[in-house]
């Protein structure tokens, strides 16, 4: 019985209303339209509800899409409308169907298990800039079949949506700075290494170090320092430091200009360590300077801040291998790169310090950046304890991994939440940390570890070659374009670089592909070919050109 059910064909059942006939459907036991009138509720519900302009109106199960017509009538500017089904039986029917209405132009049909799919559309309308969010249509009772799954890909695409918005007031804040920073570590690139050069090749065990407090729970006197390739975020090197306690690579990727606080009065100690440096493409471009200076190896890695052309590019053309996974903390990104580094799972990583929470009072381990300008600030009226970071607003109150009190804010805690769900189940991954959120790791103290002086760290390859070539190229190639571009926003067709054909197409196939010329423009969602537009694009190519250079 369960068989025939499950091999059953959705069956149109036929239902007078006076002179008109429509279908409902029968389907595994179930009818998915009422018996007497189908259409009525779908259209109830497009009536009360209140759609506003650029709004993204997703229909689940959309069966014979009865509603259809009322909906695109009602639909107010700047609206789009997909469909998904889960069902491939339904799904069969809905196409069917789809191909008999006078609306067929308007919507889109996916079928529920091509999510990759569906997010591309989804990505794609919303780099128009004109979806700014999503509702919930359901067309019919065949959302049943499969509701908890509708129900997590609605929670899904409103996230997708809220995301991408959430990035472009990002972007328009920091986006000239990411870019700045990208353009600049670029030409670096030529003498640099890549993640993928040194990945799986360290035997020693991993210790990852952040600048929480959970960095003053090891005791370096029980510890031996020697027994680990140590990664500390930049936050952690001076506290390290100032304990004698000199890493074996730093991980960079903030942009702005108050991390290098984080690296101050440190070049010294730094000089004579060989110290390895693993910088994001975006992060601050000074640091890396900085850190070569103090003759540390920089190692590469990329996360990808925005989508566009320039950026598949940059790894379509050999420059990059892959970009690592989206993490907005620098402590989940160490983390991420130690399992990289490790030779093989048998290899253990050990964290500690990336707490994602702080105590009342106090914020980052002790002789960290922070802590540092709250020894120097504090007066009689101003105490050294930073108790508004304890007491302010979003800051919320939980128990530690050791039982105490502890603070932590919804991003750290998001923070945490990420790092549970990327990293938990990976083998041979500890918690050495004795304070801090839970991160779903076993517990284990590095005073276990022995020092084996016949494990390695790091191993380079011998040479570069090839990358250094493919770097001084698209640098060069990058120069030539934008000149191209200038000379034609300047002088229009009497530049020597036009071709004879549609100006704004010979413009736009130069700059559209240049998305770091434009991403941080409250607009820069999209090219655009608007007076004001390339009046803007060509004041960023003269700034970008210098960097170039």
């Amino acid at each position: 019985m369960e068989t025939q059910i499950q091999n059953e064909k959705p069956r149109l059942v036929s239902t007078g209303q006076g002179f008109s006939f429509l279908n409902t459907v029968e389907y595994k036991g179930r009818l998915l339209y009422s018996k007497y009138n189908p259409s009525r509720a779908v259209e109830s519900v497009i009536e009360k509800t209140d759609i506003l302009p650029g709004t993204l109106v997703v229909l689940y199960s959309p069966l014979l899409w009865y509603g259809l017509e009322k909906l695109v009538s009602k639909l107010p500017e700047g609206c789009s409308i997909i469909a998904i089904e889960a069902d491939p039986e339904l799904e069969i029917l809905a196409r069917e169907k789809l191909k008999e209405s006078v609306h067929a132009d308007k919507v889109s049909l996916f079928n529920l298990k091509n999510a990759s799919v569906i997010e591309r559309e989804i990505k794609a309308l919303l780099s128009t800039g004109t979806i700014k969010r999503s509702i919930r249509i359901d067309f019919s009772a065949g959302v049943q079949f499969s509701k908890e799954l509708y129900d997590y890909t609605a929670l899904a695409i409103q996230d997708i949506v809220g995301t991408f918005w959430k990035n472009r007031i990002t972007l328009a804040k920091f986006g000239r700075l990411f870019s700045k920073n990208l353009v600049s570590n670029l030409k670096k690139l030529s003498a640099s290494y890549l993640i993928e050069d040194v990945e799986k090749t360290v035997e020693r065990p991993l210790l990852v170090l952040g600048a929480g407090e959970g960095l003053d729970t090891i005791d370096w006197s029980k510890t031996d320092r020697r027994a680990f390739f140590i990664l500390a975020v930049d936050a952690a090197l001076a506290p390290l430091l100032s304990r004698g306690i000199v890493p074996d690579a730093v991980v960079g990727m903030e942009s702005q200009v108050a991390i290098q606080k984080a690296y101050t009065g440190t070049e010294g100690m730094l000089r004579n360590s060989n110290i390895l440096f693993f910088a994001d493409l975006s992060s601050r471009h000074e640091i890396v300077d900085q850190m070569e200076q103090a003759n540390a190896r920089t190692i590469f890695f990329a996360s990808r801040y925005a989508d566009g052309r320039f950026f598949d590019g940059l790894a379509e053309q050999g420059l990059l291998k892959n970009y690592i996974l989206p993490m907005g903390s620098v402590g989940l990104a160490a983390f991420y790169l130690a399992l990289r580094l490790r030779k093989s799972e048998s290899v253990e990583i050990y964290a500690a310090g990336l707490d994602f929470s702080y105590s009342i009072g106090f914020t980052h381990a002790k002789a960290t950046m922070a802590h540092k300008e709250r020894l120097a600030n504090s007066t009689r009226i101003v105490p050294v304890e930073n108790m508004d970071a304890a007491f302010g607003q979003g800051a919320e109150f939980i128990a530690s991994k050791d039982g105490r009190k502890i603070v932590t804010t919804k991003l750290l805690s998001s923070y945490a939440k990420q790092f549970t769900n990327l990293f938990k189940e990976y083998r041979n991954v500890y918690d050495a940390s004795e304070t801090g959120l839970d991160l779903a790791l076993q517990r284990k103290s590095t005073e276990t570890v022995r020092y084996d002086s016949s494990l390695g760290g790091i191993r380079f390859p011998v040479e570069i070659t090839d990358r250094r070539k493919k770097t001084e190229s698209f640098v060069e190639e990058e120069i030539r374009a934008l000149k191209k571009a200038k000379s034609l926003l300047s002088e229009g067709e009497k530049s020597e670089y036009y071709n004879g054909e549609k100006l704004e197409e010979q413009v736009k196939e130069l700059l559209s592909p240049r998305e770091y010329l434009y991403l941080h423009f409250p607009d820069g969602y999209c090219y655009s070919g608007s007076q004001s537009f390339l009046k803007r694009i060509r004041a960023e190519i003269d700034y970008f050109l210098k960097l170039l250079g």
